[in-house]
Order: C-alpha cells, then structure tokens, then sequence
C-alpha cells in the first residue's frame, strides 16, 4: 500500500512538473533552441553525435549577390512556387507568387514567417518554403544572371579582343547582352542565338541579376500579354504580306508543321533551350525559337534526335556553355515548358525558319520581339 501510495505521489509529481512545463513551453523551447544554436555556431558538438553541423541560417562569408548582401538574402525552396501573403497568417490576403530559384532581401522575421522584398512585391513567406544563409547564397550563386550594359551610345561587339576585329553588332546606350566572362580589358559577351564576341569593359557596366516573384497583378497583366502575343501574332499575316520580302516582316499567321512526338525529356530539354535563348521574349517569340530547332528537326541536317539538334557543335551557345543542362536540371519556368509543347505539337509562327538572330543584326526575315527569324 506504500508501495502504491508512493507511485500516486511520484505520478502527481510528474504530472504536476508536465503541466508547469507546458505552462512555459515557449520560453522552455526558447532557452533550448537558443542552447543548440550556440552549440552550432560555435562548434561545439554533442558527445552523441560527433560532426559538427552548421546551422540552416548561418552565413559563413561576407559579400552580395544581385545587390542583396548574403546576411539579408532569401531563395525560394519550392518546385514551382510559393503564395506570398499580406500578412504573416495563412488566412491573410494572398498578394503574389515566389517562383522557385526566386530572390529576395529579407525585410523582417517572425513566428516561422519572413517578409521579404521580391522585385515590387513584398509580403510573407513561411520559412517552410524558403532557404536562408550558405544555402541561400550557395543556390542564388548558381542562377544568377550576368549582364553586360552599355554606357555608350554606339558600343562595338567585336569578333575577337581586337579594335581590329571584326564588328558583329553596336549596341545602343542602355542595351544589355549577356555577359558570359570578363577578360581583362575585355567582357565576352553572348547574342541570343549563342553566337559570341567581345566588348571592350570600360564601356559596359556588368549586372547581376536573381529571378523575382510577382504581384497578382503582374501575373494578370503577363497572362493577358500571352493571350495578346498569340492574337496579334495570328492577325499579322495581312500585314506581312505588304512587306517589301528583303526586310525584316511580323510574324505570319501561326501554321501547324505537324507534331513530333517527344518524351517529358524531350519537352523539359527544349523547354530549356528555349529559356536561356528568349526567357524574357514574347510568348511567340518562345514558341518560334522552339520551332527552329524542331525544324532542324524535321531536316534532318543537324541530328536524329532533339538532344543531337540542340547539342549539334556551335548552335546553341547556352547548349555549349551548360546553361541548358543547369535549367533543365532545375526545371524550366512553366510557361517555356508550355511554349515547347506548342512548339512540339507543330505550331509554327516562322514557317520552316531554322535560324534565328538578334533583330538589330538587320538580317531579313520574321521579326517577333528582339529576334529575326529566316
């Protein structure tokens, strides 16, 4: 009966200690959470463990990417994209959108929520969602985007690094080019047809830039712009048929090649290309430069198979260089993906165009946004 009467007394005890714990239990896990923090950060290590693991959040080097410094940067950890809301509550307004490999610049951190600054959106984030520290810095430095931006009003993109070398192309004062390496006084630079040359660097100034999230609006506004390429793309054909043949003309009306069936692969690959030659171009554009390289295809002269088409020696520039394979390994934005599959089904705004050129190179053919194709 002791026996009993002492367990009864121990139970209460406990249950007594469970209840004053769960009473404190934000500052018990404070304390404790701030415990293993330390531990961390200062390498100390449990006797159970035996490694030493630095923590999600730390930032172990000082510098910045895209203007963001390292300590204040945030990447999105999602596969497609994550709501952005008004408020740190899943019942607030949602406002916009945070796309996968997207950056931002932390603006304030609370409750497993982050508000942060994307572009021109701002709003929260649950942590759930995000990366901070090394692994924010380590993915932000892996798709950053380097651009070359001209500070003069009729700037040279040359064969070689030579003043002697051939002239491929002069940029106006504010054009931007893709910067692939700066090589002392030079900047290789890179046309979207994967063609390369150089400038010289003291008339550049070098960009770096991370993908941003977007409004609601901006989401609406990008959706009707795709609805307006495709119309407009479809009733230009009147129009290109006043067109003097020798010069550059709109885009016809969109044809169908016939379809060339392809595997998800196959789709997420061209998918790619199409991302690192006209990310930024009209919803037309993408299709077409989609449609060049399944007319290749269709040829036959540049490979058996998409994979020998795009990768075919000195075609693509972004093939050549890793680019592709770095987008296709991350996963191409949802609407290149959908540009490829028109593109693969057959629709052809082009014809049977199998190149393609920087509209200012002044070469004839079909203009659709910054590109020229023949």
């Amino acid at each position: 009966m002791k026996t009993k009467n002492k367990m009864h007394a121990m139970a209460a005890l406990v249950l007594t200690l469970v209840l004053t714990a769960v009473s404190t239990l934000g500052s018990v896990q404070y304390v404790f959470a701030r415990t293993i923090e330390f531990n961390i950060s200062t390498g100390v290590v449990g006797a159970d463990k035996g490694t030493t693991k630095v923590k999600k959040d730390t930032v172990t080097k000082s510098g910045s990417v895209a203007g963001i410094s390292y300590d204040k940067l945030v990447m999105a950890n999602v596969e497609e994209a994550v709501n952005v809301r008004s408020e740190a509550s899943e019942k607030s307004s949602l406002i916009g959108k945070f796309y996968k490999e997207c950056g931002g610049e932390i603006i304030e951190r609370k409750s497993g929520w982050t508000k942060l600054k994307t572009g021109s959106l701002t709003g929260w984030v649950k942590d759930t969602y995000l990366l901070f520290g090394d692994e924010a810095v380590k993915l932000a430095e892996s798709v950053v985007e380097k651009t070359a931006v001209s500070k003069t009003s009729a700037l040279r993109v040359r064969k070689g690094k030579s003043t002697d070398s051939e002239i491929l192309s002069l940029l106006a004062e504010g054009d931007k080019i893709e910067a692939i390496a700066e090589e002392g006084e030079w900047v290789q630079v890179s046309f979207s047809d994967g063609e390369t040359g150089y400038v010289k660097a003291e008339y550049v100034r070098i960009e770096d830039s991370l993908d941003n999230g977007e409004t609601i609006e901006q989401i609406k506004e990008r959706d009707d712009a795709v609805k307006k390429d495709k119309e407009e793309a479809d009733k230009a054909a009147a129009e290109s048929s006043k067109k003097d043949s020798s010069k550059q003309t709109p885009a016809a009306s969109a044809t169908n090649n016939g379809a060339i069936a392809g595997d998800v692969n196959d789709t997420l690959l061209l998918a790619a290309l199409i991302q690192a030659e006209s990310g930024y171009e009209p919803y037309a554009g993408q299709v077409s430069v989609g449609t060049v390289v399944m007319n290749r295809l269709r040829t036959g002269k540049y490979g058996p198979s998409l994979y020998n088409v795009i990768y075919a020696k000195g075609q693509f520039g972004p093939a050549g260089s890793g680019q592709v394979a770095k987008i296709y390994a991350q996963g191409p934005k949802p609407q290149c993906v959908q540009a490829a599959q028109e593109a693969m089904s057959g629709v052809s705004y082009i014809g049977t165009a199998t190149h393609f050129r920087n509209v200012k190179s002044g070469m004839p053919g079909i203009a659709i946004g910054n590109h020229v194709f023949w």
